[in-house]
């Protein structure tokens, strides 16, 4: 248990090291860029589940057309 308690501590000191704001080595994003990227995110997933809804309704009302019927049972 020693051993894991040290272990990670030293991982967790190297972690520190590295994410550190002014000297780490891990370049984070600018304010400006998180916000770009978000509303690409929000725009992609708006536009994807619009396009899965107008897909499934499309297929549904084929399916109801090949079956002839509009529910299970």
């Amino acid at each position: 248990m020693k051993k894991w308690l040290k272990e990670t501590a030293q991982f967790l000191r190297e972690v520190w090291i590295e994410v550190r704001f002014k000297n780490g080595r891990v370049s984070w994003p600018t304010f400006e860029s998180v916000k770009v990227s978000t509303k690409v995110v929000i725009v992609s997933s708006i536009g994807i589940g619009l396009f899965i809804g107008v897909l499934d309704a499309i297929l549904s009302q084929v399916l109801t057309f090949v079956i002839g019927t509009s529910g299970i049972g």
